[in-house]
């Protein structure tokens, strides 16, 4: 049976209040809830979703088909890399009462009582008992102070354990929970009586742990997961939890990781992968308002990949600077983040950085009070304006899409001065 673009969007709305267990009435979030999914969006695909586009996505009337890019940023936090593996990997149901009751906008509870009576009762008892509970969860009382701390196992590099303390015996609240970094999903209840909590951090970068009492977060803990120069790693998802970690390549001109290193190490080099170096660290008195990057990256020829890709991130204490570039006549997934402002290549002319990937490219990102601008080969070709201050810069990291090398890397700051240099030779 063929389902329609419709079918396959109400579906995906459904899946999402079901993963974060908001609550819809009559078809309608929170906004609270919708401004949650917008940061989840931003952190899991970078795209960035407005406030009004979410509220027009969950309006009752709404009778539309998103662009492919929306589509494409409300499946992420499902797991899925863009809508197409999402209509290959889930089925919406069979039309029934249920469904048309859904269709109409009628309540939670109305939808339930269209089951069988005996087999609806206690399910609408519990969910009752469940929206009452969640109800009357509300903002924490706070009576003194609170304590949430933490210190690492091992100094530097990764896996590592924090061993979290903290005391709320000076809160009222119904639940307390800890979050390990943005992603919701890893949320776990705390015991309120307790003191400590462990944790494990499989990748390095600059992570805000969460104290959270019922929906308000009481205290962040900053974790610096540092890196003893560049470390190679590999994951076949964007979404694994655990990556495959690789030793350093042994440098010879460039930083390289090739397709017999990985195989020599039983990588399936068949199935799609993601090659990524990070070098994670303190840079000295460099700030996110005014830096210069200067790079030199290509891509490894391997003709399975339809649209080569690599990517440059600068990880900063509270946001990321990306720049994304594309194989010619891939230039639609183009992207380039800077702070808080992000441009895609399918609603903006980014087609300057769709490259031949397997030749050597010439990038620069250099920024001066808070405006960046994209160099490639010395010509600029686009310019982002943002607002905020990010902080310090504390991570360097490229991405491929296969395999890859870096030739080199210059980081300068504010001052013009060189804080980090790498030849690899």
């Amino acid at each position: 049976m063929k389902h329609s673009e419709k079918e396959y969007i109400a579906l995906c709305k459904r899946l999402i209040e079901e993963k974060f267990h908001f609550e819809s009435e009559e078809g309608v979030l929170r906004q609270r809830d919708l401004q949650y999914l917008a940061d989840c969006i931003r952190e899991k695909s970078r795209i960035i979703l407005s406030l009004s586009t979410l509220k027009r996505l969950w309006k009752r009337d709404y009778d539309q088909t998103p662009h492919p890019p929306t589509l494409q940023a409300l499946v992420s936090v499902l797991g899925y890399k863009d809508w197409q593996e999402f209509k290959l990997k889930e089925t919406p149901a069979v039309a029934g009462p249920v469904i048309e009751a859904q269709q109409k906008h009628s309540s939670r509870l109305k939808r339930w009582v269209l089951l069988p009576i005996v087999a609806a009762l206690p399910i609408v008892f519990w969910l009752s008992a469940f929206l009452s509970r969640e109800s009357e969860e509300s903002k924490p009382v706070v009576k003194g102070p609170v304590i949430f701390t933490g210190n690492k196992t091992v100094s530097q590099g990764v896996p590592s354990t924090i061993i979290f303390n903290y005391d709320v015996s000076n809160v009222e609240a119904d639940s307390f929970s800890f979050q390990q970094s943005w992603n919701p999903l890893d949320r776990v209840r705390l015991d309120p009586k307790g003191h400590y909590y462990s944790n494990i951090y499989y990748y390095p970068g600059f992570h805000k742990a969460k104290l959270i009492a019922n929906d308000s977060i009481l205290q962040r803990f900053r974790v610096h997961i540092t890196t003893d120069g560049w470390l190679p790693l590999v994951r076949y998802r964007l979404t694994d939890q655990v990556p495959i970690y690789l030793e350093k390549p042994v440098t010879k001109g460039t930083l390289h990781i090739r397709r017999q290193d990985l195989l020599a190490l039983n990588v399936n080099v068949h199935q799609s992968f993601t090659l990524s170096y990070y070098n994670v660290r303190e840079f000295e008195n460099t700030h996110s308002d005014n830096f210069s990057l200067e790079t030199r990256v290509v891509c490894d020829s391997i003709n399975t990949i339809a649209c080569p890709a690599l990517e440059v991130v600068i990880t900063c204490e509270a946001h990321i600077f990306f720049v994304r570039m594309m194989g010619k006549g891939c230039e639609r997934d183009v992207g380039v983040k800077m702070g808080e402002v992000y441009h895609d290549g399918a609603q903006n002319d980014l087609s300057s950085l769709g490259r031949d990937l397997y030749k050597w490219q010439n990038l620069k990102i250099r920024v001066a009070n808070k405006r960046a601008t994209i160099f490639i080969d010395e010509e600029a070709l686009h310019t982002i304006d943002f607002k905020d201050d990010f902080g310090k810069i504390v991570g360097l990291t490229y991405n491929f899409l296969g395999t890859g090398a870096v030739d080199y890397v210059r980081l300068n700051n504010g001052d013009d001065k060189m804080v980090f240099e790498d030849d690899f030779d």
